[in-house]
């Protein structure tokens, strides 16, 4: 057994989905939110049996080495290596001068942590800064949290003696130089508190520094690398995804001390942005685990239009938001060095968007004043004019109308006059369009009642007439079962998976998966009848097209000879199908 093949055995298909999606039986295979499209009910199919996780709706997928290509953007090998750490299997050993420049980014950053860890480790001076903030050994070991001296070139120096390339270092974004003219370069981090940061694979991607003491800026990150791009990146995520899965809920903070004090008081589904506002492929790698989110972000005015953002961008995500205040401090690290209680409870009383927005406006505008009313109603009915349900709306206009005290039958009516504006949008967004099913051949539902139910090949054999043209992008899976049922007597799917590429081989899956989707809990008699009606339909087809591609060669025919020919397939065509119709 190689080491892919060991893999297979260990990770079943939908232990690896399951890692990323919630699934749900159905039938004997499993269904999900697909991860690869903006999808709105479980779209994506798993076969255990088979092997394969697949999406009709954006016809995404394939088997587990596919599945974590797809999802992580990585290519085989790293997937394979991946994979290959879940499984606990010893694939053979990359050279280093084969491994990809994410990877050797990531090599440099993980060295680079270890060093920052150490420097912490040997001072007790600045390992305090952390007591004092309430955290302890087993959490700063956790997080692997370190510190960077006061030195242009420690960490440069520490890495060269290692092996990498003053050239590489630059490229991690670990030194810094002043211009392309000037050829010395500089530890990027220095006097400052060191946050690593892990991508979900717990890979070392970059790094976040505190300055100690006065200083501009006060937060330093990483700049964007081969393998750290911070619109990509969830802090935490590596921690808590357990978590998250588990409570089915992902709690958003802002920085880095607040997920690591939720962590240490045991709220381990927190995660934060990286230094950045939140972002549409934050939300879709969160939605990989959950679709409920909170947001608790700082109570102060920048921490309430970054929640506003952030509602908006997860409304289009169809993410179910839920907003936490923060009762203690300004945020969730203040909150739970005064009463970790308090910030349990917060999530427990956690509040629907329109309650937290009611909330926020009406501190903003006098209700009682004329001028006061109408700022809060330009505020908030555009929000409720998003809603598509009435009844939701209704819901929103009555409390409104309480807090207001205007009659709702006015709301409603300056309701129907609102248009919806969107008040903010993400730089450089991409509107994701949810793609179209696509419409499957009949050959294709045929060929996955052939791979379904090999058995019954003897039926299409006896009655699919092959003498006509045929579908040309299905043609090599026909002949291909032919050849291996005139050699055999019978469909052997290994026999007919080696007569095929790689690409195809997967096909075949897909094609026996779509049947599984479509005709979950049919009798072989009513699998047999589907197959008699697929064929009549195919054989129609064909007849017809061989017809109408005669008449038209028959007009062009350029002597009597060639006419003759042509004259008789044709009533060889139209014999065989008064025969069969």
């Amino acid at each position: 057994m190689n080491h892919l093949e060991e893999i297979r055995a260990k990770l079943g298909i939908e232990e690896v989905v399951g890692g990323y999606i919630q699934l749900k039986k159905a039938g004997r295979n499993l269904k999900g939110i697909c991860p690869f499209h903006n999808d709105t009910k479980p779209s994506f199919t798993v076969s255990p049996e088979k092997g394969i996780g697949y999406c009709f709706a954006c016809n995404t997928g394939g088997d587990i080495f596919k599945f974590i290509q797809l999802i992580e953007n990585v290519d085989f090998p790293e997937a394979v290596r991946i994979l290959a750490q879940r499984a606990n299997v010893q694939i053979p050993e990359f050279k280093p001068e084969a491994h990809s420049i994410r990877m050797k980014v990531i090599e440099m950053n993980s060295s680079s942590a270890k060093y920052f860890a150490e420097q912490l480790d040997a001072s007790d001076k600045h390992k305090d800064y952390f007591f004092k903030r309430g955290l302890t050994e087993e959490t700063i070991k956790k997080f692997k949290l370190g510190y960077a001296p006061d030195s242009y070139n420690s960490l440069k120096d520490n890495l060269i003696k290692i092996g990498y390339k003053e050239s590489e270092l630059l490229n991690a974004g670990l030194l810094n130089q002043r211009s392309i003219a000037d050829k010395n370069t500089y530890d990027r981090f220095r006097n400052r508190y060191i946050f690593p940061i892990y991508d979900h694979q717990d890979n070392a991607i970059g790094f976040g520094g505190r300055i100690i003491g006065d200083g501009e800026p006060k937060y330093l990150n990483s700049p964007d690398t081969p393998a750290y791009n911070k619109s990509l990146v969830l802090y935490g995520l590596n921690w808590g995804k357990s978590a998250v899965k588990k409570e089915d809920m992902a709690i958003f903070v802002e920085g880095y001390m607040d997920v690591i004090a939720c962590h240490q008081a045991g709220s381990e589904n927190v995660v934060a942005t990286s230094g950045t506002a939140l972002t549409a492929q934050q939300l879709k790698l969160i939605k990989r685990y959950t679709p409920n989110i909170s947001f608790a972000f700082d109570q102060d005015s920048a921490g309430i239009e970054a929640t506003k953002r952030s509602i908006e961008l997860a409304q289009e995500a169809e993410m179910n938001i839920k907003i936490i205040t923060v009762p203690e401090g300004k945020d969730p690290d203040e909150c739970i060095k005064e009463s970790p209680d308090k910030w349990f409870n917060a999530i427990k009383e956690a509040t629907p968007i329109m309650d937290f927005y009611i909330s926020y406006i009406l501190k903003l505008h006098d209700k009682n004043t004329l001028d006061g009313k109408k700022e809060i109603l330009n505020f908030l009915l555009p929000i409720i004019k998003k809603y598509q349900s009435e009844v939701e709306q209704n819901e929103y206009l009555e409390k409104v109308s309480l807090e207001l005290k205007i009659d709702i039958k006015f709301l409603w009516n300056d309701l129907k006059k609102t248009s919806i504006k969107k008040s903010y949008s993400p730089p450089n967004a991409t509107v994701e369009e949810t793609p179209k099913r696509r419409a499957y051949l009949r050959e294709e539902f045929l060929l996955g009642l052939i791979f379904q139910y090999p058995d019954l090949y003897k039926l299409i054999e006896e009655n699919l007439i092959d003498s006509v043209p045929v579908e040309t992008s299905t043609e090599k899976f026909y002949k291909v079962c032919k050849k291996v049922y005139n050699r055999l007597s019978m469909v052997d799917l290994d026999a007919v998976k080696k007569e095929l590429s790689e690409e195809d081989k997967e096909k075949i899956q897909v094609y026996a998966l779509l049947i599984d989707d479509n005709y979950p809990d049919f009798s072989e008699e009513a699998v047999k009848k589907e197959i008699f009606e697929f064929i009549k339909l195919i054989n129609k087809k064909n007849i017809d097209n061989a017809e109408r591609e005669l008449i038209f060669k028959i007009r062009e025919a350029k002597d009597s000879g060639e006419s003759t020919i042509l004259l008789n397939q044709q009533i060889q065509i139209s014999k065989l199908k008064t025969k069969i119709f």
